[in-house]
């Protein structure tokens, strides 16, 4: 049985070979959320002119307080003052605004008096104040973004602010999912027999890829038995590049999937130190990698979060994202043995001496109501046993709590 590190460096070991290659462009009203397969380069200078920081005067040159100028013009956005400006004059200028080629800087029109077709200066203005320099963000022929970056709003308006209309990205990965068991419904319709649970798993399993750059290909409910579900995985491993069940990986008499896996493909390993997600299988099929979780729903969200959606940000050639943690004392007393760490819903919030964490409620894995109320995951060590409160643990934040969305 592997730990959760020798786990994930396992994994990210045989997903070298698995990276996306095949790339698209897309129009950049679209390219949020997407893989960056190119270096982009800037191909204009920002800004593309001296131009005003503040609304004011650009002036001549330098001035003392109590400076008289003359007003002979003005310079707005996408209008600049096409006239000479000689000394003892100023242009009255917009921020944005190209500053006048004999103008040696700008002050603010807080400060100054006006009066009439004249300006009074009220304070210094030294040389260069308040104008921004050709190229002072941005040069022509700087790299500005680069391959593997998950591209994001600010980083549509950059490339919006260099024109860049079409996007270079890595073609999204084809995710299969679907789960098994006779003891499922689908969402939405009436429980009629008793034992029988709704497939919740899968709902969640999408909800999870939505936020990756995947196309996900749901195949539904497949029922407890060995050739549908070879019949399944034969056709996701031929048209998809990555596969995800959920259910059947235990080695109960009819979980059939570990044996459907074992038939047709390969399995790098099987049992994680982890807690919850024990049972986690990691595999091929066909030319799809494949991540069989656990049929209890918590478990299943677990190997999600901590090992399923960095293997898929890998393959989808993302950039390798740190994994931030938080260091926070705990607010009670915790139930944990020895032997495998464990990852327990916790909620974080701000006690009278800062943040702190504490758990939501039982641990048990199939308990979705206490995830749904967390907003973090406490990572505790193999090695510890009975943490008490005040002991400092690593947080894993739900960032998609805090933000509307990760």
């Amino acid at each position: 049985m592997l730990s959760v590190d020798e786990l994930q460096e396992r994994i990210r070991a045989t997903l070298a070979a698995h990276q996306q290659q095949e790339q698209e462009h897309v129009p950049l009203d679209q390219a949020q959320g997407r893989i960056l397969a190119q270096e982009m380069i800037s191909n204009v200078n920002i800004p593309p002119a001296d131009v005003s920081a503040m609304d004011g005067y650009a002036l001549a040159e330098a001035a003392r307080a109590d400076s008289v100028f003359s007003v002979i013009g003005e310079s707005i956005a996408g209008k600049p003052f096409e006239g000479a400006v000689q000394a003892g004059q100023t242009v009255r200028i917009m921020t944005g605004a190209v500053v006048p080629a004999q103008c040696r800087c700008v002050i603010m029109q807080e400060h100054v008096r006006r009066e009439a077709d004249r300006i009074v200066l009220t304070k210094d203005c030294r040389e260069g104040a308040n104008i921004r320099r050709t190229g002072e963000e941005l040069r022509g022929g700087d790299a500005v973004l680069y391959v593997g970056r998950c591209l994001n709003a600010a980083d549509v308006l950059l490339l919006a602010s260099l024109g860049i209309a079409q996007v270079p990205v890595f073609k999204k990965l084809r995710v299969a999912v679907f789960s098994t068991g006779d003891e499922l419904l689908a969402v939405g319709e009436t429980l009629s027999r008793e034992g029988q649970i709704y497939d919740s798993n899968r709902a969640m399993i999408c909800a999870l890829l939505r936020r990756l750059p995947v196309e996900i290909v749901d195949m539904g409910l497949i029922a407890d038995d060995i050739e549908a579900i070879k019949a399944a995985l034969t056709q996701a491993g031929q048209d998809c590049d990555a596969v995800i069940t959920s259910g059947g990986v235990s080695v109960g008499d009819y979980d059939f999937l570990k044996m459907a896996v074992e038939a047709l493909g390969e399995i790098h390993t099987y049992k994680v130190k982890m807690k919850p997600g024990k049972p986690f299988v990691f595999g091929k099929i066909g030319r799809a990698v494949y991540f069989g979780l656990p049929g209890n729903p918590v478990s299943s969200y677990v190997g999600m979060n901590r090992l399923v959606n960095p293997a898929l940000r890998q393959m989808a050639h993302a950039q390798a994202l740190p994994d931030l943690v938080l260091h926070l004392p705990l607010n009670q007393d915790l139930k944990k043995g020895a032997g495998r760490r464990d990852f327990q819903r916790g909620v974080m919030q701000m006690g009278a001496k800062g943040w702190e964490v504490g758990s939501t409620s039982r641990q048990d894995s199939h308990r979705v109501h206490g995830l749904s109320s967390a907003n973090c995951l406490i990572d505790l060590p193999e090695e510890m046993e009975n943490p008490t409160a005040g002991t400092i643990v690593a947080v894993h934040p739900f960032f998609s709590h805090f933000s509307g969305g990760d």
